[in-house]
């Protein structure tokens, strides 16, 4: 038994690649998943727009909230309301304030303006309404604070007024005595004391309770519930297609080698793109079929609306695996065996999981974090598919993630094809 242990571990110690999956892998993923693992967002980038956007946006500049939380990142006068919905569906910001003005110019903050905010950011949606509400309070507070204020001097003018009224009292009652004795001795008539002038009821504050209601501050658009399962199922259609192209074809390839029959396939007449694209063929078509079940089960099951193009979702998809299958065939060509292509692949796709945005939003990742999000392909398809199902977006919205998809595929298939001409021009070796 001593000898099979240490047997087993000198073979381990060989492997590299495992032994550094064993070592040094739940150390990096702990690193990095640590601080990805966070569902607060800090700040939330807002557009004012209105007759009033400018007076507003200096308004909000003295309320404490606002600077913490929000982040106002264009300010135009020249839309308005019907402007706010087009704003957010090509996320231009997370939120659109609408200042029209009001006929009270002493109106609470939420009177003064309307708030539209992204349902499709679940996170940032939720805590856009967040401050908005603290906005409101803050607001009320302050309101509250300048009421008790007034009252207070309402109060010290009513005590002078009663102090000055008790004096003429006094005065009142001294020259009634002197009156009377006056008439009873025929004596002179005393002058009659003077009322005091400019004696008025204080103007008491109005104070109504300040609506808080996250529902009547902020207006959702395109999720108007907030549902979680609107916002997750366009990004688990991608997840799933990602297993799909990555981890099963993946292990196309290894068989190959591990059976003896790459070595028949450098001797025919093919060119390695031609392999691949045979080897792939039935991996994509039966993605393609997949990629339709489950976007008409989600859309089915959970109500998941479908608001956009069913073209530009479809040519979205297949761009995508494209990217994936050819990321598979890669670490197929350079994986000896199914344990070492299954071991890649699962390390291709965990990050995509916790690192996309599918769960965990990226403007809440630190920027060390937040980089490695934009360098993998679910997050792009995530927004696309987010964009056309829930936000009806269209190319003018998603062009640019379209074109990161296309290059990444592009990338993926040379360098597979490249590592498969090598390996099909050295026999099959790695």
């Amino acid at each position: 038994m001593r000898a099979l242990i240490v047997k087993e571990f000198r073979e381990l110690a060989r492997d590299r690649r495992t032994l550094a999956m064993l070592v040094v892998l739940p150390v990096l993923l702990l690193v990095i998943f640590g601080y990805a693992a966070n569902f607060s967002v800090d700040r939330v980038s807002v557009i004012v727009v209105g007759s009033e956007a400018k007076a507003l946006a200096d308004e909000l500049g003295s309320y404490g909230v606002a600077v913490d939380d929000l982040e106002i990142v264009r300010i135009d006068p020249a839309l308005g309301a019907s402007d706010a919905e087009r704003l957010l569906r090509d996320r231009e910001a997370d939120a659109v304030i609408v200042a029209d003005g009001t006929d009270d110019a002493d109106a609470p903050l939420p009177d003064q303006m309307r708030v539209y905010v992204d349902g499709s950011e679940l996170f940032t949606a939720q805590a856009a309404k967040g401050v908005f509400v603290k906005l409101a309070a803050e607001d009320a507070q302050d309101r509250i604070a300048h009421a008790q204020t007034s009252l207070n001097e309402a109060l010290a003018t009513a005590k002078q007024a009663k102090a000055t009224l008790e004096t003429f009292s006094e005065e009142l009652a001294g020259f009634q005595t002197a009156l009377q004795q006056a008439l009873a001795t025929g004596g002179p008539i005393p002058a009659a004391p003077t009322p005091p002038a400019g004696l008025s009821m204080p103007d008491l504050p109005e104070i109504s309770a300040p609506s808080l209601n996250p529902d009547e501050v902020v207006t959702v658009l395109f999720n108007l519930d907030l549902k979680t399962s609107w916002v997750m199922v366009p990004g688990l259609i991608g997840l799933i297609l990602l297993f799909i192209g990555a981890l099963i074809t993946s292990i196309g390839l290894v068989r190959e080698r591990e059976t003896g029959t790459l070595e028949q396939l450098a001797v025919m007449p093919l060119r390695p793109s031609a392999i691949i694209i045979g080897k792939v063929a039935p991996y994509f078509l039966l993605a393609l079929i997949d990629m339709a079940a489950v976007t008409a089960l989600g859309v089915w099951l959970f109500e998941v609306p479908f608001a956009g193009s069913l073209w530009l979702f479809s040519i979205a998809a297949v761009v995508f695996l494209l990217v994936v299958l050819g990321i598979g065939v890669l670490i197929s060509s350079v994986s000896q065996n199914t344990g070492q292509a299954i071991q890649m692949a699962i390390l291709f796709v965990v990050p995509q999981v916790l690192l996309s945005g599918l769960i965990f939003p990226l403007d809440s990742m630190p920027l060390g974090v937040r980089w490695i999000g934009y360098v993998l392909p679910l997050t792009w398809f995530r927004e696309i598919a987010q964009g056309v199902m829930l936000r009806g977006a269209g190319l003018g919205s998603l062009w640019l993630p379209l074109a990161i998809l296309t290059a990444m595929a592009v990338v993926a298939f040379g360098a597979s094809t490249a590592r498969m001409r090598y390996s099909l021009t050295h026999g099959g070796a790695r």
